[in-house]
């Protein structure tokens, strides 16, 4: 059963923006699937990027002569995107998929848990969580949240 779907579209001035969402898990409910995927991945246009990494390059390099510690923008093209999710339960927090991947499929029962979150106390209830837009580079990217609760008797994919 869908717990929660959101379609997202961001731009560059979403960056360093925190966008909440919650969902309610009924007592049916046996695992929890958090499916999130965001496109693009990477920014590869080089106008876009070389800009931004020359900014970063300046800001935390220029206390070190260049001619000493060559800093060559190129090597840091292209720039990905990161956007990440963090989880809460009943007040405690559950942990975070900062993960560089832009598509992200993470379970959750009352005994185990995805790589970077611990499992809940238990699945019913009201749930939080937060989509963290730590860079978003690219002119548009768009994303889409899809939280699945499975009952018992339902086969599970994944």
């Amino acid at each position: 059963m869908v717990l929660f779907e959101q379609e997202y579209d961001w731009t560059p001035a979403d960056s360093s923006q925190d966008v909440p969402f919650s969902f309610d898990c009924p007592d049916s409910v046996q695992k929890i699937r958090l499916h999130f995927i965001f496109s693009p991945g990477l920014e590869i246009a080089d106008e876009i990027c070389r800009p931004q990494v020359e900014k970063a390059l300046t800001r935390y390099y220029d206390c070190y002569p260049r001619d000493l510690q060559p800093m060559d923008a190129q090597k840091f093209l292209p720039v990905k995107n990161l956007i990440t999710l963090s989880l809460d339960k009943d007040g405690r927090y559950l942990g975070n998929a900062h993960r560089w991947a832009p598509d992200q499929a993470h379970i959750l029962t009352e005994t185990q848990a995805s790589l970077g979150f611990t499992p809940p106390d238990r699945l019913p209830g009201h749930w939080a969580g937060m989509l963290h837009l730590h860079e978003v580079i690219s002119p548009a990217c768009h994303g889409k949240l899809r939280i699945e609760g499975r009952e018992a008797y339902e086969m599970v994919s994944g």
